[in-house]
């Protein structure tokens, strides 16, 4: 008798305190999505945080702010080698110890590329969770989840009164935690952000952000999950050889495929796994040497080896000769 009713005392705590639900509508959570995309990249604030993805764990820095209409952002790792990735304007600047830089899709205020437009229309669905404490501050939870098998789940810990992001999670079909990052101290006031570190041992190298008007519209996808587009193609040179990036995104998630020829004989097909990025390659053969296509990633592995293999390889050869 008395287990029964510790039992149901138990029970009883947990239904206290287990998530809520908002009956939210779906255009409300749309606005509250816009109202984050839009704080993230025009307040001026800066906080230290947590980031965690597979068995990497990072204490990072992150500063925001506007410079005469221009989004400055510095995200400086605080522990470990030293590491340093900036916005100002339309150059990424990036300040290591070595060839090694943090990643694009790191998912963190400022530097996430959130287009709400663009995800209203992608399988998610939205919903409101209960209200949470992150960093001291009231934050609602806003739940994308994925409708199909082709793209990752996000939760999204949005400050009440700022709209500001507080913590984001990417997690897959079986509800585990790929990805996340959340806040432990954030302020909002005017901030000052310089450049670059001042370590004179860093490298430092300036990135310039691509225009609508310069995207070479050129898309060898022949199938893509739905919500996902061609966001830009741009060509780069590394290593002596020219390579072409193609970046897509259905607002929220993204994948880039590099492509280059090759002078040399075509290797076994590649795939390896971090946490949510995927990275995928394959040569395909030519008359003299190969075509290396690489897919690299937040999409689940197999929808990755779906689109690398349905690439149109025959375009991607005509592009590729064109731009050589």
């Amino acid at each position: 008798m008395i287990r029964f009713a510790l039992v149901r005392g138990l029970l009883a705590s947990c239904l206290l305190i287990s998530p809520v639900v908002h009956a939210m509508s779906v255009d409300a959570v749309k606005a509250r999505l816009q109202e984050m995309s839009l704080a993230v990249r025009t307040l001026s604030y800066s906080g230290k945080l947590v980031y965690q993805r597979a068995d990497v764990l990072a204490n990072l820095a992150f500063e925001h702010t506007l410079i005469d209409g221009q989004e400055r952002a510095r995200l400086r790792r605080l522990s470990g080698a030293p590491l340093e990735r900036s916005r100002a304007g339309d150059s990424l600047i990036q300040a290591t110890p070595g060839p090694d830089v943090l990643r694009a899709g790191y998912p963190l205020p400022g530097l996430l590329a959130l287009e709400a437009g663009r995800v209203m229309s992608a399988p998610y669905d939205l919903v409101m969770g209960d209200e949470e404490r992150v960093a001291e501050r009231a934050a609602d939870v806003i739940k994308l989840s994925a409708a199909d098998g082709h793209r990752y789940s996000y939760w999204f810990w949005v400050d009440t009164e700022t709209a500001l992001l507080l913590k984001a999670q990417t997690r897959n079909a079986d509800g585990q935690i790929l990805e996340q990052f959340e806040f432990s101290q954030i302020a909002l006031a005017p901030q000052e952000i310089p450049l670059a570190s001042s370590q004179s041992s860093l490298q430092v190298r300036v990135h310039p952000i691509a225009k609508s008007d310069q995207v070479m519209q050129f898309s060898p996808a022949s199938w893509l999950p739905k919500g996902y587009q061609l966001v830009s193609a741009l060509p780069s040179n590394g290593a002596g050889q020219q390579i072409y990036t193609l970046v897509y995104s259905d607002g929220l998630g993204s994948f880039s495929i590099f492509l280059e020829l090759l002078n040399s004989r075509p290797e076994p097909d590649m795939q390896a796994l971090l946490g949510p990025t995927v990275a995928l390659g394959k040569d395909y053969p030519l008359a003299s040497g190969v075509l290396r296509v690489t897919l690299v990633g937040e999409v689940p592995p197999a929808t990755g080896k779906t689109i690398i293999d349905a690439l149109d390889v025959d375009g991607l050869k005509r592009l590729l000769n064109r731009g050589s």
